[in-house]
């Protein structure tokens, strides 16, 4: 029943969305916030493993003056390793982001394309099955909810 009706309660959410746009606005802020914290939270997490790793490496291989040679780094040889790593996992991170993003995007655009063509077939042929006494009757249905509606908005 809910996957079948998947994209009416979407359109729900989406128009209680617009209705109440300020809850809306406070709880994306107040999600995004949280969404940030994690990642950073995340990243510095990845980094302090990189650079602690990093760092055992130069001491068991004893290369940390080459390194900070190459680098011209004169303290801190494993923070700039740190860098380039993270640099580089994030470059590949975008790479494979790039390769992804546009066959989700068509495949969502052909989901709401089949999605938009089935509801208006559906709507059509029941709006055809309805007799004059039953089209009156949902129109004034209709006009009343959304008036009655209309004082909780404003």
């Amino acid at each position: 029943m809910i996957r079948k009706n998947l994209d009416l309660i979407i359109v729900g959410f989406v128009v209680l969305a617009i209705v109440m746009y300020d809850v809306t606005l406070e709880l994306l802020g107040e999600l995004m916030h949280l969404v940030f914290e994690g990642f950073h939270v995340a990243f510095e997490y990845v980094e302090l493993g990189i650079e602690e790793a990093v760092e055992l490496v130069f001491h068991v291989l004893d290369i940390g003056e080459i390194i900070e040679y190459l680098f011209e780094s004169d303290r801190h040889g494993s923070q700039v390793v740190t860098f380039y790593i993270l640099v580089t996992i994030a470059w590949f991170g975008f790479y494979r982001l790039s390769k992804l993003v546009p066959r989700l995007w068509a495949s969502f655009k052909q989901m709401v394309l089949n999605t938009w063509v089935r509801r208006k077939t559906e709507l059509e042929l029941y709006w055809l099955s309805l007799t004059i006494r039953d089209k009156v009757t949902l129109a004034v249905t209709a006009v009343a909810v959304a008036y009655i509606a209309s004082f909780f908005v404003m």
